[in-house]
């Protein structure tokens, strides 16, 4: 007999021999740890497209840490293997397709067994699978389902308890409804975590040895997925890398934790905050958005400065009462024009719609040396450069350097958060990333300097100490007077709109 032209299209469906192995694993708790274009989101495409065929009207939930990177990230890549089988999202046009996103369904679909209150932000099939997305930066808002699958994407960028205490809960019940081996599983996809928040999906591993029953664990790198990328992709890939980035980023190697910190008070939990974005729902697309909610654009803003030829940085820092937070970070590598020009546009086309345009800046004192050729310096080059786009500016930047040790000492109580009189430090997790692996991955040198070989080394520079040193240089000048440290906090230097 011939077969439909459906059937041959689904054997030609490729996965690799490590999707293969997760698609095949019966185990109701799975973790998938991959390197960068190994393909785990492309499976958890593959996985929730057999769900569908075993689990109609059933409802489950796809978490993510914000809904940016659900509906940025790992929806359109499931979408593509969905597609790959032959899906399509529904044309109300053409009345032909398969799901729909953010929006009701149509009237005549079969619906789930619970359906959801509302559609924003939930996939729904023909057949009455149904997937709910789930940010959790706002953990508590995804308590109180009822959920027969649960799937993670980027699990290592989430906190140990969210996962235990509130997700997999959800995943009960309808078991008399669903007889399926795909019936309550909990799958979760990772790359291998940078920070040591994230350790904890390599439990799953360790449960797999214990109880392989229930529990499968994989790795896999970019070379499992070599027939799909091509080796010229890894060869051009490699080449565009440092080593640290390719050995964690694509060959899914473990990091060992920093013996030596110059921060030995940083916690990343304490310290690192997830929720900072609020959501607005848009109707066009039926999906939910993002702004910035830990940034108030009523109040100035403050911006401390790392200046290196090859690297030049800068975070953004707000404070709100007796916390101090630690907004964003941005960077320059190479420009057209200088890289000290190209970091102020930069910021300036990121916060334009910042209302308040009034900044405080701070960083490395050289930047107050005359360049070369130019009887500016570089804070006078910046300040024209905000100026010129409508920021005021004040610069805070005078003297000398504090001494290494009592910066330490002073930064490290800051961070221990012993004294109640003192400040917080607070990190915007989502956009401070590779500020707080630059504190994560900074040692200290016998004499209390910071070690910053580093910078030096092939390392990727934002893993480098940049980016903490733009911490140090705007927390000890504020708050260095707190330990007796004199500080100077009269501008040097004004420019701005009348």
């Amino acid at each position: 007999m011939k077969r439909s032209n459906y059937e041959q299209q689904r054997r030609r469906i490729y996965v690799n021999e490590k999707q293969r192995q997760f698609l095949a694993a019966k185990q109701k708790r799975r973790s998938y740890v991959g390197g960068r274009g190994s393909g785990k989101t492309t499976v958890a495409g593959h996985e929730t497209r057999v769900e569908m065929n075993y689990l109609p009207r059933a409802k489950g939930f796809l978490a993510g840490l914000t809904y940016t990177q659900l509906t940025s990230n790992t929806v359109p890549a499931m979408e593509g293997a969905w597609q790959a089988h032959g899906l399509r999202e529904y044309d109300p046009k053409s009345g032909f397709g398969h799901y729909v996103k953010g929006k009701r369904p149509p009237a005549d679909w079969i619906k789930p067994y619970q359906p959801p209150s509302n559609y924003e932000n939930v996939i729904s099939f023909l057949n009455g699978y149904t997937i709910q997305l789930l940010s959790m930066d706002r953990a508590e808002l995804a308590r109180g389902g009822n959920y027969d699958f649960g799937h993670i994407d980027e699990s290592a960028l989430m906190k140990e308890e969210h996962v235990n205490k509130i997700l997999r809960p959800m995943i009960r019940g309808n078991i008399y409804r669903f007889t399926d081996e795909h019936h309550q599983t909990f799958c979760d996809y990772t790359s291998v975590p940078w920070l040591p928040s994230g350790q904890w999906v390599f439990k799953t591993e360790d449960l797999a040895k214990e109880d392989p029953e229930n529990h499968f664990f994989l790795e896999s790198t970019a070379y499992d997925n070599v027939h799909v990328l091509g080796e010229k992709y890894l060869r051009d890939l490699r080449n565009g890398m440092t080593p640290l980035e390719w050995d964690v980023e694509v060959m899914n190697k473990r990091l060992t934790k920093l013996p030596n910190s110059f921060y030995p008070s940083f916690n990343e939990e304490k310290h690192g905050v997830w929720k900072t974005y609020s959501y607005v729902h848009d109707d066009e697309s039926g999906l939910t958005l993002s702004i910035d909610s830990d940034r108030d654009p009523k109040r100035l803003l403050e911006l401390s400065f790392d200046f290196n030829a090859a690297f030049t940085s800068l975070i953004l820092c707000q404070e709100h009462g007796m916390e101090f937070r630690m907004l964003d970070a941005l960077w320059v590598k190479q420009s057209s024009t200088t890289v000290v020009d190209a970091l102020v546009e930069k910021f300036c086309d990121t916060y334009e719609s910042h209302e308040r345009k009034e900044l405080l800046l701070y960083g490395d004192r050289n930047g107050n040396n005359k360049q070369v050729g130019s009887n500016l310096t570089l804070y006078q080059t910046i300040q024209q450069g905000l100026a010129a786009r409508g920021w005021k500016s004040t610069l805070m930047v005078q003297g000398l350097d504090p001494d290494h040790r009592l910066k330490h000492i002073a930064i490290n109580q800051l961070l221990a958060e012993n004294n109640p009189r003192l400040p917080v430090m607070r990190f915007n997790r989502n956009k401070c990333k590779f500020l707080i692996i630059s504190i994560q991955q900074s040692p200290i040198n016998p004499d209390w300097t910071k070690n910053k070989n580093s910078e030096k080394s092939s390392i990727d520079q934002e893993r480098a100490t940049h980016l903490s040193d733009c911490f140090d240089n705007i927390v000890y000048r504020k708050y260095g007077h707190l330990f007796g440290q004199a500080q100077a906090y009269e501008p040097v230097y004004f420019l701005g709109r009348d």
